[in-house]
C-alpha cells in the first residue's frame, strides 16, 4: 500500500517543483528602443525614394516641416556654426539668436518668405539639432522628401556621426473629405515603397495607419477638417 502513496507523493512534489520554478522565472528585459532604431544613415537613405507628392488639385495650409537629428559630438558651438553658415550659403538672413549656455536657438527667412527655427543644444552629451519649418504661407511646392523643402536642403554636420533622425510633417487640406485624403495618402506611400503594418478606422473622423520600409517605422494620422501628420522613425515606434 505504501508504493501508489509514494508515487503520488513524488508526482506532487515534481509538479510543485516545476510550478515554482515557472513562476521564479525572470521575466526578459524588453529590448532597449534605441539600440533597435535602425542606424542613422539608413534611415537617411531613404531619402531618394521618399518624394512626397501632395494631394493633386486641393488647398494645402499650415505646412510644418521639422527635422531632429542627433550627433555624436558635445561641441554646440561648431555644430551651430557650421549650420549658420549653411543656411546663409543658400540664401538664408539670421533674423534673431538666443544663447544660453549649452543650448542655442536661431530664426532664419529667405527671400521667398520661408522662416526656419534651429535650436542646437547638448543634451545627454550629444549634440541635437533641431529644424522648425512653420508659418509658411506658400507658393507650396509640389512635395517635398526627407531631406528638402522648398528649395531648403538639410545640411549633415561632416565632423561627427549621425545618431539619430526623425521627421514630423504637419499639413491641411481643408475643405476635403477627411476618407478620400487618408486613401490618397495611404495609397501614396505604399507605392514609394511602404508597407502598411497596421490600421486604425474606428473613428469616421479620424484615421491612422503605420508602416515600415527598410526597418524604419512611419505613421499616418487624418482627423478632422483633414488634418494630416505624418511621423517617421519616432522613438515610440520601436
Amino acid at each position: 500500500m505504501r508504493y501508489p502513496f509514494v508515487a503520488t507523493i513524488l508526482t506532487l512534489a515534481t509538479l510543485l517543483a516545476a510550478c515554482g520554478t515557472s513562476a521564479g522565472s525572470p521575466t526578459p528585459p524588453e529590448p532597449d528602443p534605441t539600440e533597435v532604431k535602425p542606424a542613422a544613415t539608413a534611415v537617411l537613405a531613404l531619402d531618394d525614394g521618399f518624394q512626397f507628392r501632395f494631394m493633386p488639385g486641393e488647398a494645402v495650409t499650415d505646412v510644418e516641416w521639422d527635422v531632429e537629428l542627433e550627433y555624436d559630438t558635445r561641441d554646440v558651438e561648431a555644430v551651430f556654426d557650421y549650420y549658420d553658415d549653411a543656411l546663409a550659403g543658400q540664401g538664408f538672413t539670421r533674423t534673431d539668436i538666443d544663447r544660453g549656455g549649452d543650448d542655442i536657438e536661431a530664426d532664419y527667412e529667405n527671400g521667398d518668405g520661408l522662416t526656419i527655427e534651429l535650436e542646437v543644444e547638448l543634451d545627454d552629451g550629444r549634440v541635437d539639432v533641431d529644424f522648425d519649418v512653420d508659418d509658411f504661407v506658400g507658393p507650396f511646392p509640389a512635395g517635398f522628401s526627407l531631406t528638402e523643402f522648398a528649395g531648403l536642403e538639410l545640411p549633415i554636420y561632416p565632423d561627427a556621426d549621425v545618431v539619430d533622425v526623425e521627421w514630423d510633417f504637419n499639413f491641411d487640406h481643408p475643405g476635403t473629405d477627411t476618407e478620400a485624403v487618408f486613401d490618397y495618402y495611404d495609397q501614396h506611400l505604399q507605392d514609394l515603397g511602404w508597407t502598411q503594418t497596421e490600421l486604425d478606422d474606428g473613428d469616421d473622423d479620424e484615421w491612422e495607419a503605420e508602416y515600415v520600409n527598410e526597418g524604419v517605422h512611419l505613421e499616418l494620422e487624418v482627423e478632422d477638417d483633414s488634418e494630416v501628420e505624418i511621423e517617421v522613425n519616432k522613438l515610440r515606434f520601436y
